[in-house]
């Protein structure tokens, strides 16, 4: 079922806030999202938000950022999260949102693209590898206590 793919704005904030606390319950992780993160995330110079909007229901979202590289002395695009509500996962919303974010990050000039997945979601690992992401790497890291 094909959605519109816009930017989060001003008013979007408790759409993300509730699908990303979705996300912290699938995966049994807690989170302190809150709608002044959220507009600090979408203020920062670097990151954005695609929502996918079927009419007026907010559906998914992708998060990501553009951080700078020196290796490739360009741009990397680093998706980080990517959620789709649970009543609406296996419609092809998750697939479109990569679609339009790894166009958006090409077009912007990025060296390469990045993401991450839990090593058990393999779904999500498909859908990578589909829109032509690879295995290059392994990801280590430590959530710090705040």
């Amino acid at each position: 079922m094909a959605v519109n793919i816009r930017p989060a704005g001003p008013g979007d904030e408790p759409a993300v806030v509730e699908l990303i606390q979705e996300l912290a319950v699938t995966f049994d992780y807690p989170t302190t999202i809150d709608e002044h993160y959220v507009r600090h995330f979408m203020a920062s110079p670097v990151s954005d938000i695609l929502l996918a909007v079927d009419e007026d229901a907010i559906v998914g979202l992708l998060s990501y950022a553009m951080v700078p590289g020196l290796f490739h002395a360009a741009d990397s695009g680093l998706i980080e999260s990517l959620v789709i509500a649970e009543g609406r996962r296996g419609e092809g919303v998750g697939r479109q949102l990569l679609e339009t974010a790894v166009r958006l990050l090409e077009e912007a000039g990025c060296a390469e693209i990045s993401v991450s997945a839990a090593a058990a979601n393999e779904a999500a690992q498909k859908l990578y590898f589909d829109v032509g992401l690879t295995e290059a790497s392994v990801l280590l890291e430590k959530h710090v206590e705040r």
